[in-house]
């Protein structure tokens, strides 16, 4: 029987993600559920300071009728990282580190794939910024820390507003992605569109679509989510998502999602993302299949 961990930084048996009333803790049962069914046992670990190394934590939690046990130290065989992790190298993780750092580091995602992207330019201070934003020559911009998610500290506007903002420094300023044309057939207005892969398959994908007055399509944001069927993924978008797999997939294992919108010169980057949401059964069957495949992807890499 293969132990697989799912490690937070957060080292409270309740912090991130299960201290969101109503978010995850569904999800994170049926993700146990799925690695039972298989023959494992999930672990939750926590926080980088209870690694012992060699696989070995001096805490852990099981999820059982509902409730999360402490479960005491254990030695787990593979890790599935949602936070940053410190590695030794003496069990496999997902997503590598060098997965990791092109999906987290905005920087890093523009310079690998620049022809999918925005125009970008990194500012690391005030200075920076001020001199930057001239480079950025469409009317409406966005800035966004390197390593943000769930839209934090992301701020969409002109030049006069984004200098107002709070910034969180290093930040990269991109041209403003029109996507208010919506997708054919799927979408209309405003809109980002995730596709999730795992090792070159697709294994879900939604759209989600800002609420009234907001730029902001992040459901931590308040934004709708809807689920799109693979099968409906216009084939211009499968096309990108696929070119950028196919660089990807020199780093291995993966399974990451790659948010896109369709603006009027074609789809474009809006970021990558190595440590996805977990969406509850009840968004659709495809959630429960992910899980299962999650699990199998995690048990193959021991």
């Amino acid at each position: 029987m293969k132990n697989i961990g799912v490690f937070f930084s957060q080292p409270e048996k309740m912090g991130y993600p299960f201290n969101k009333p109503g978010e995850y803790w569904q999800s994170y049962q049926e993700l146990n559920q799925e690695a039972e069914d298989a023959g494992a046992t999930l672990y939750i670990v926590r926080s980088q300071a209870t690694y012992l190394g060699k696989g070995v934590f001096s805490k852990s939690w099981r999820f059982q009728n509902g409730e999360l046990i402490d479960s005491g130290k254990i030695k787990i065989d593979v890790l599935y990282k949602k936070s940053p992790f410190i590695s030794d190298g003496a069990i496999p993780v997902l997503n590598n580190e060098e997965i990791d750092e092109i999906c987290t580091n905005k920087w890093i995602t523009y310079r690998l794939f620049p022809q999918y992207c925005p125009i970008a330019v990194l500012a690391n201070t005030e200075s920076e910024f001020l001199s930057s934003l001239n480079k950025i020559t469409s009317a409406t911009k966005v800035i966004k820390p390197l390593d943000g998610a769930e839209g934090d500290h992301v701020y969409i506007g002109d030049t006069a507003f984004l200098q107002k903002c709070p910034k969180k420094y290093p930040l990269i300023i991109q041209d403003f992605i029109d996507s208010s044309g919506g997708i054919p057939g799927l979408v209309e207005g405003m809109h980002d569109f995730r596709i999730a892969l795992m090792n070159g398959k697709v294994v879900f994908s939604y759209i989600r679509t800002p609420p009234k007055n907001s730029f902001l399509a992040n459901v931590a944001q308040g934004g709708l989510q809807t689920t799109v069927d693979p099968e409906k993924i216009p084939q211009a978008a499968l096309d990108l998502v696929m070119a950028v797999d196919a660089q990807m997939s020199r780093f291995g294992t993966r399974y990451y999602g790659i948010d896109i919108a369709l603006s009027p010169t074609g789809y474009k980057i809006i970021e990558l993302n190595s440590r996805l949401g977990l969406d509850e059964n009840s968004r659709g069957l495809i959630f429960k299949e992910c899980k299962k495949q999650l699990v199998q992807l995690l048990i193959n890499m021991t």
